[in-house]
């Protein structure tokens, strides 16, 4: 193979990494940006007994509504406030719940998060 043709071949190959670049920062325009969205952790065992620890934390300060449901329907809400940027901790006397299973999470203006936890007293 000529050197001329490995050339032609090696800045082809070049322009379509950069035209694929190209491309996909153009069309990541508007993408999600992770830093407006608060992480929710799981607790640390899936059935819980006594009291409960939720643990979260929000990128910036950032209106949340924690709660826990049943069927898609709220039995506790735990806060719904503005939370600082940083990690959070909200504790629960889970007796004050029947034996079951359970979703918690945050509700803020752009997620709607929730995990999966079972009570058994």
């Amino acid at each position: 193979m000529e050197p001329i043709s490995i050339l032609y071949i090696t800045l082809f190959i070049l322009l379509m990494i950069i035209a694929y670049r190209l491309l996909i920062r153009k069309l990541s325009k508007g993408r999600v940006r992770l830093e407006d969205f608060c992480t929710l952790y799981s607790t640390e065992t899936y059935e819980v007994k006594g009291e409960v620890e939720f643990y979260f934390q929000c990128p910036k300060p950032i209106n949340v509504q924690f709660c826990i449901w049943s069927n898609d329907e709220i039995v506790v809400e735990l806060a719904n406030k503005e939370f600082d940027s940083g990690g959070h901790i909200l504790r629960y006397d889970s007796t004050q719940l029947d034996n079951g299973g359970y979703t918690f999470g945050l509700v803020t203006e752009k997620q709607k998060t929730v995990k999966k936890f079972g009570v058994k007293n």
